[in-house]
């Protein structure tokens, strides 16, 4: 899990500090951030992911026969710099992660922290810096730089250009044989020192890499699938997921989530075989049945989402932008107490933005600690991102029943958020 996330001169996130939990939330006006810090966790997962270059990490990448398409950064390596307000863009962006929870303390003993810093100064973003460690104890992410210049010379890897964090993940002791040093040193280090390195390299990469980004479509909700252990980005093989969740046994507890959203209505839910090995999504509603292309986009929507907390493969990290879309103001609620309990359930991190205030009246005090309200600076044009729970006397009036839903709305939480 990402517990704490540092962001410096990336997009509009000029300088953001934050402590995450399980289910985070971000709220705030249209072009206040919001977008931009789903692409820093895009950039993340990027930067972890084997096989790609800095270039094509903002930039994108084609599918071939080998690998799969990368979509890049919103606007490329051309906007991912922060903007002054004189038009002059940051010579570098840099972000700091800590990872911890169970898994890091059970297997590593604390928290990992991975930190890269990449430079922009040129015509070319390059890695400037990468770092890991845990505790106390720092590992030298870095190949000699000898050694990166021979690779150079014969025409090799440009590794100003690679992550060396998935690289050391996964290659284990030969990380340096791939920079071509014949009987590497290992200086005054132990094989320990190395069995550490790749432990935590291992955990870390897998972590950030394993993000799922969700916004599902109904073009692709209502179409027929075949089978998959994950929905696709925009909701691809949502009903043959239908069918996976079926077979395992989690559709007792997916059907609850169901009946609560349309009380009294939904019997059943299940997937109808096609001609070609692929599948259809169909509710029950007494003896009636409905199949996908007659759904309402809500009620479509809201079943995508509630299946992606049951799929086979569950991912590190669920991100859902605009999670009221197409839904009942009255539904929301049920949405909330989904993605809280099944991040929780699952041990999957949640990141939702939203721009419904309904909402923020159902946050619990402990919610609000991981809401964060998004604003832009009128004067530089950085983002601010603050918790709920720490906008002054915001606790205080909630305790004198005021609404947070007014507060966002009479603008209250934002004069708050820039006077303090």
């Amino acid at each position: 899990m990402i517990s704490e996330l540092k962001i410096r001169n990336f997009k509009s996130l000029e300088s953001v500090d934050l402590k995450l939990g399980h289910f985070n939330l971000l709220v705030g006006a249209n072009a206040s951030g919001k977008s931009n810090f789903l692409d820093a966790l895009r950039f993340l997962q990027g930067i972890s992911s084997n096989g790609l270059s800095i270039d094509e990490i903002l930039d994108g990448r084609p599918p071939s026969s080998t690998r799969e398409r990368w979509p890049g950064i919103r606007g490329g390596a051309k906007s991912v710099a922060f903007r002054k307000p004189d038009a002059t863009q940051a010579a570098s962006v840099e972000l700091h992660v800590i990872l911890g929870g169970p898994v890091f303390l059970t297997n590593l003993g604390g928290d990992a922290v991975y930190g890269l810093d990449i430079s922009l100064a040129g015509d070319n973003p390059i890695f400037r810096e990468q770092s890991l460690h845990l505790g106390d104890e720092v590992f030298d992410l870095q190949p000699p730089k000898q050694a990166q210049q021979d690779e150079m010379d014969k025409g090799g890897t440009d590794w100003s250009k690679i992550s060396i964090l998935p690289i050391v993940a996964r290659t284990g002791r030969r990380v340096w044989a791939d920079v071509r040093i014949s009987e590497p040193k290992l200086d005054d280090r132990s094989v320990g020192y190395f069995d550490r390195l790749y432990k935590v390299a291992d955990l870390a990469s897998n972590n950030l890499a394993d993000m799922q980004f969700l916004d599902p479509l109904p073009t692709a909700l209502r179409d027929y699938s075949q089978k998959v252990v994950r929905l696709g980005e925009n909701g691809e093989g949502f009903a043959a997921l239908i069918h996976e969740i079926e077979s395992n046994g989690s559709k007792p507890a997916l059907l609850e989530w169901l009946k609560e959203l349309r009380p009294d209505e939904v019997d059943d839910i299940y997937a109808l075989e096609g001609l070609n090995n692929d599948f259809m999504l169909a509710v029950k509603e007494g003896n009636k049945e409905f199949r996908a292309p007659v759904l309402s986009e809500g009620t479509l929507r809201f079943i995508a989402l509630a299946a992606a907390f049951f799929q086979p493969s569950m991912p590190k990290v669920l991100i859902i932008e605009e999670i009221e879309k197409g839904l009942h103001p009255s539904r929301l609620r049920l949405l909330l107490e989904l993605m809280r309990s099944q991040s929780k359930r699952t041990g999957t991190q949640v990141f939702a933005t939203t721009h419904s205030p309904t909402l923020l009246n159902w946050l619990t005090e402990e919610d609000r600690k991981t809401t964060f309200v998004c604003t832009r600076d009128a004067a530089s044009g950085a983002t601010k991102m603050r918790a709920l729970s720490d906008v002054p006397k915001l606790e205080e009036l909630i305790q004198k029943s005021y609404n947070l839903d007014q507060l966002f709305e009479e603008g209250w939480l934002e004069s708050a958020l820039h006077e303090s």
